[in-house]
Parts: structure tokens; sequence; C-alpha cells
């Protein structure tokens, strides 16, 4: 299998969707299924980054791209909300998903995959909502955390329906990584299914930098709508 084309960066955030339709949310709650995905991936565009030094500075670059833009890291190893949420904001906002590929150095296994959309400035500052998910396990994808980490400002894991071993594993991996330097300046929100309420004393039994928030699903709960108003609030609240 040949190695995949590195295909150039766009422009800075293309220079904030200059051309972003405008902001108008949707009346009632996306039908259908709750994914974005199609045979093509994302509905914006895909840039393939080698997992290399070069692609480490090109991921790099990237991210720093726009100085103006907050940005959120959601985290939902489950896969029930985080990809049904970006294709609502994107559908409400006009602003398409682009997506970020890390491949191994010979493209034959992918490493990572963030998805990221851009929420048009109201009267404060462009947020940018980035989605990073995979089947690889967070262990395996710490060098995309580190990048990742080091440009948001703040960092959301949506604990969904999984087994409570993997769960708490999910939880030390997550306070890990907020101890380390490139996390310092990351704010943490925990979004907690109903069957993982429990969790609350490991999280809150660890010395993190900052005390994160804690985020409650309701019982049986799918909606991508509550997810996201519970997240957007702690985020332009904190």
């Amino acid at each position: 299998m040949s190695r995949p084309s590195v295909l150039p960066f766009p422009a800075p955030l293309r220079k904030l969707r200059a051309q972003l339709a405008p902001l108008v949310l949707p009346s009632k709650e996306r039908s259908g299924p709750a994914s974005m995905f199609d045979s093509a991936g994302a509905l914006g565009v895909t840039v393939e980054v080698p997992e290399s030094e070069q692609g480490a500075l090109a991921l790099h670059a990237h991210l720093a791209s726009s100085p103006e833009v907050s940005s959120m890291l959601v985290i939902d190893p489950a896969g029930v909300w985080a990809h049904g949420m970006m294709q609502t904001l994107s559908d409400a906002t006009g602003s398409p998903v682009d997506r970020l590929r890390v491949h191994s150095r010979g493209g034959l296994q992918i490493r990572a995959v963030v998805d990221e959309t851009l929420l048009p400035a109201g009267n404060g500052p462009h947020r940018l909502v980035r989605c990073l998910h995979g089947d690889a396990k967070p262990v395996d994808r710490r060098a995309i955390f580190g990048a990742l980490l080091s440009h948001s400002q703040i960092c959301s894991v949506l604990v969904g329906p999984m087994a409570s071993h993997e769960a708490v594993t999910l939880i030390e991996e997550m306070h890990r990584l907020a101890l380390q330097p490139f996390a310092a300046s990351t704010r943490w929100l925990f979004y907690l299914a109903a069957e993982h309420r429990g969790l609350e004393d490991l999280i809150e039994g660890r010395d993190w930098p900052v005390p994160p928030t804690l985020l409650y699903a309701r019982p049986l709960t799918r909606s991508v709508t509550n997810v996201w108003n519970q997240l957007y609030e702690a985020w332009i609240g904190g």
C-alpha cells in the first residue's frame, strides 16, 4: 500500500470561515441517525498528516494558526454523542466539518482522527469544537493528545455507556494527561452517563491542576442537543 499524500493545510481556519452562512439554530432535535459519516468521511476538507516530525510540526502549526479562536476538545470513547453533536453544530452554523487524519509512517494504520467545526462569533471570540475519535485506546494516542491539549482551552470527556473498568481507566489516563506541561492551561469537564455517577469520588479524589467540572446525563438520554447545551454553558461560564 502506497503512503497517502500529505495535503497542504488550509489557511488559518480558512480565515475564520469568512463565507459562513448566517447562524440559524434548528427548531427541533435532529432526526435520523446521529452520525456524520459517509463513505468519503467528513463533510469538509480532509487533511492527511503523517506520524513523523514533519507531520507533528504541521499539526502544531495548524492548531496554533488562529489565536483569536477559543477551542474545546471533545473525547467520546463510547461514540454515543460526539459525532451527532458535531453534525448538528455544522447544520446549525453552516460551517463544514473538517477532518485531520493522522496515519502511520507507511500509511497502513490510522493513529487518530480529529474532526473540527467552527462556531461563528457572537459577542465573544470564535469558538472551535474538535472531536477526537477512532478505535485506538487513549494510551496509544498520547502524542496526538499532547498536540491537541496544548491548543485547547477546555477538554470535555464524555463518559458514556462502557464497562466500569474501562471508565476507570479513562479517568486515570485523563488525569495523567492533565498533569503534563502541555495541558497546564486546559480546563476539564466530565460528562457522566447515569450508570457512572459513582465516578464522582474517583475524579474528585485526584489532584487536578484545576478542579474539573462534573456534568450529568439524564437517565437513558441520547440527546446531542442536551449534551451540547450543558457543555456550552460550562464553557462560556468558566
